[in-house]
């Protein structure tokens, strides 16, 4: 049975290699028109388990020979796959000899690189790669959250070097979920990446137009998380899904073996499209979160304005200041161990968000206006109504698109993309994790989608 299940597995791999050669020959065949985006958590060597019996707490980065082989032959799957634009998570980017490594590699295969490191000195980060024989790079930024899990996001603005069509493609790393408040904190970092394309977008290199927006990463959420059913709820559609769906294949997928032995799907690739794009692309993270405060707050059975704001209002004075918002949002378990892990450089935005005068104080007008706990323990008066803080959130933060989700959709418009295909080693795509013989360079896979013009 080994042996057999031996000779699976390889035909597997082999199966997984030619594919990837056959759908590069497919795109190159066609042209210049397709977009191919690969995502792929590397596993940094120093999160990756190397122990044994004697000292389980090793890492591979102990061995940095070992780190290195790993990655050389991540590089030459990247480099076989060919994508136009590479997004990698837990890039090792603090070991000089890792960073000539990719950098060498990627320069060799035409590619153009930038890394993120994440915020508080954080050994490792994001790396994004561009095809520079395929796409320009208009512009390029980093999106620092500067949250409790030190996460961040590149934004990168390509145009095709054969039709001139611009993507917006977001490569990003969201919280791991230590706790039951970490798919707030995921919800929150999402509210900022579309928070700054609303703003990149407005500017005058773009001018307000629409342009395709594909993000994708490394998110710790499955397909029902409430980041999920946030991003679909604005018009995006998740590739390996809706490819799933259009071949009729169930979508038991999965992208990760965590630490705990499960295998679960958690990376993913968005796309919306400017057709889509009904409203004004964008959340607001600051509202999300007063809406959080409110929720927190009729939970503890204050239920109108005039006692909330005595709450926060320490000294009496009718008037709050920095310190008494911040000591209060404490007090209702915002911050800290096991909390929506809101940071004080947080706090204070919302504070001089409230603070609509300037003045430096939150009188009891400006209060009602953003907290209106009133209103909030009239909606959740409602006995029918449970009161749920994420979707709370999500509704607060930015308007509600309906948008009829079909996968046989062939409705498109202008500048929209298609998806073309997307996938993941076969025995993901099948629920299983593979074996080693099939895989055995990380603990995610890669996930790649082809895009093309419509």
């Amino acid at each position: 049975r080994r042996d057999s299940r031996r000779a699976r597995d390889a035909g597997d791999a082999d199966d997984e290699r030619d594919g990837t050669r056959a759908t590069r020959a497919r795109a190159d065949a066609r042209g210049d028109a397709s977009v191919r985006v690969m995502t792929f958590n590397v596993l940094c060597p120093e999160y990756k388990r190397a122990g044994t019996k004697e000292n389980d707490d090793a890492r591979e980065s102990a061995n940095v020979e070992d780190a290195l082989r790993r990655n050389e032959k991540i590089l030459d799957l990247i480099c076989d796959a060919s994508p136009d634009v590479l997004c990698v998570q837990e890039f090792w980017h603090a070991n000089e000899a890792m960073r000539e490594l990719w950098t060498r590699r990627l320069r060799e295969a035409s590619y153009d690189a930038a890394v993120t490191p994440r915020t508080s000195g954080r050994c490792d980060g994001l790396l994004t790669a561009v095809k520079r024989d395929r796409l320009e790079v208009k512009d390029a930024r980093d999106v620092l959250f500067n949250d409790c899990g030190d996460r961040v996001a590149h934004v990168a603005r390509v145009a095709s070097k054969a039709n001139g069509r611009e993507t917006l493609v977001v490569n990003t790393h969201l919280l791991f979920p230590h706790n039951e408040n970490s798919s707030l904190i995921r919800l929150r970092e999402v509210f900022k990446i579309l928070e700054f394309l609303r703003e990149l977008q407005r500017e005058p290199a773009i001018g307000g137009k629409k342009l395709p927006i594909v993000i994708t990463g490394d998110f710790n959420g499955s397909s029902s998380g409430r980041v999920y059913r946030f991003l679909t709820s604005q018009g995006f559609t998740n590739a390996l899904d809706a490819c799933q769906g259009r071949e009729g294949c169930a979508t038991s997928w999965v992208s990760h073996l965590n630490h705990h032995g499960e295998c679960v799907g958690v990376d993913h690739m968005f796309l919306l499209n400017p057709s889509k794009q009904v409203l004004e692309i964008g959340a607001s993270w600051k509202e999300a979160v007063f809406a959080m405060m409110r929720a927190k707050i009729v939970q503890q059975g204050i239920v109108d304005d005039v006692a909330a704001f005595k709450e926060f209002d320490a000294n009496s004075d009718g008037s709050l200041t920095k310190d008494e918002f911040i000591e209060f949002a404490n007090k209702i378990g915002l911050c800290g161990e096991k909390s929506p892990g809101l940071l004080t450089a947080e706090l204070e935005a919302l504070y001089e968000a409230c603070d609509k005068d300037g003045n430096g104080e939150i009188d009891f007008q400006e209060f009602v206006q953003r907290m209106d706990i009133k209103g909030m323990a009239d909606l959740t008066s409602d006995p029918n109504l449970s009161l749920d803080i994420g979707d709370f959130m999500a509704s607060s933060a930015a308007d509600q698109v309906v948008v009829s989700q079909s996968w046989d959709d062939n409705v498109f418009g202008e500048g929209d993309l298609q998806i073309e295909c997307a996938t993941l080693p076969t025995s993901m795509l099948e629920g299983r994790w593979p074996t080693s013989e099939e895989f055995d360079l990380s603990d995610h896979g890669p996930l790649w989608a082809e895009f093309t013009p419509r």
